[in-house]
């Protein structure tokens, strides 16, 4: 995939994927959160914003979307953008949305926008306020992964970074595969792509797809699971350039691949199951970095001239 991918942070995002939790798309987010964030959710914004979540992704107007600068200081000025916004400008997105043909689960919204609007936007301040905690812990993860995203970028290992973003998106022969239902404003040609770090759950995605091309993919902050259970002080940060960019079993696979080596020795080597290995192997050759034979009744891995390159570079 021959394009600019360039990496944001916006917490606003991750206040988004928590929003699409709240509303009944699971996004990995703990038990304890969903329940507190579903406790103060009005009963009527639940029941409206089902509308949000109806088609299996988060499809929200324009007018909707937070973003946030890194440090979570802005979120309170675009929640209040949002509860300001008029009623007639929010009807007048849902309908581009749909080309004028707006589906009839909108109609609690349409028929009340002003009030949806105001529920909308102090429901996200209540998810920022539960979140912002969880974001300010993070940033030591969001700075290691804004690394590993450029190294990945200059050292044209970003197929395999793309190839793990997500259990939601995939990434094969060159072309990146998003969720069947993620929001696309047209039939557009893809030119860029920026990539979001999300703090809200570990299976969180949140993707759209503006009418100029432009991507957008939220995934989940590497190091995640760790820091939801309160226990990222015992994070450990690979030292290793290849590593970091790829994940400490790929980059071992890596480097092992010299010279012809059978899956069931790298099962042994790295002390994993024989399908752990096949889908890191897997990975990595969709990336252009491995190759796989079969000899006999053995399958064989190989380094490329790329996986030489990447290993050389960042050794």
């Amino acid at each position: 995939m021959d394009i600019p991918v360039s990496v944001s942070v916006q917490p606003g995002m991750s206040v988004i994927s928590l929003l699409a939790d709240t509303f009944g798309m699971p996004q990995g987010v703990p038990v304890n959160l969903r329940r507190s964030l579903r406790a103060v959710s009005p009963g009527y914004l639940s029941d409206a914003a089902g509308t949000l979540t109806s088609t299996g992704s988060f499809h929200i107007p324009s007018l909707l979307w937070i973003r946030g600068d890194a440090g979570g200081e802005t979120i309170r000025h675009e929640t209040q953008r949002i509860a300001e916004t008029a009623p007639q400008a929010l009807l007048a997105d849902i309908g581009r949305m749909y080309d004028g043909k707006v589906p009839l689960i909108w109609r609690k919204v349409v028929d009340s926008p002003s009030t949806f609007l105001l529920a909308y936007a102090a429901m996200a301040r209540a998810v920022w306020k539960q979140l912002s905690g969880t974001w300010q812990r993070s940033k030591p993860l969001l700075e290691r992964e804004i690394g590993r995203i450029g190294v990945a970028s200059v050292t044209g290992a970003m197929a395999s970074v793309l190839a793990d973003l997500s259990p939601r998106i995939s990434f094969a022969d060159g072309n990146l595969v998003l969720p069947a239902n993620t929001p696309v404003a047209a039939p557009v040609a893809l030119r860029r792509l920026t990539l979001t770090p999300l703090v809200s759950g570990t299976r969180a995605c949140v993707a759209r797809v503006d009418a100029d091309g432009h991507a957008h993919i939220g995934y989940p902050l590497a190091g995640l699971a760790r820091l939801l259970r309160g226990t990222d002080g015992e994070e450990r940060t690979p030292s290793d350039p290849l590593a970091l960019t790829l994940g400490e079993l790929r980059a071992v696979i890596l480097r092992k691949g010299t010279q012809s080596v059978s899956m069931g020795t790298l099962a042994d080597l790295l002390h994993c199951t024989a399908g752990t290995v096949t889908y890191h192997c897997r990975q990595l050759e969709q990336a252009g970095l491995l190759c796989r034979e079969r000899q006999g009744r053995e399958v064989r891995v190989c380094r490329t001239l790329r996986g030489d390159a990447l290993v050389d570079a960042l050794s």
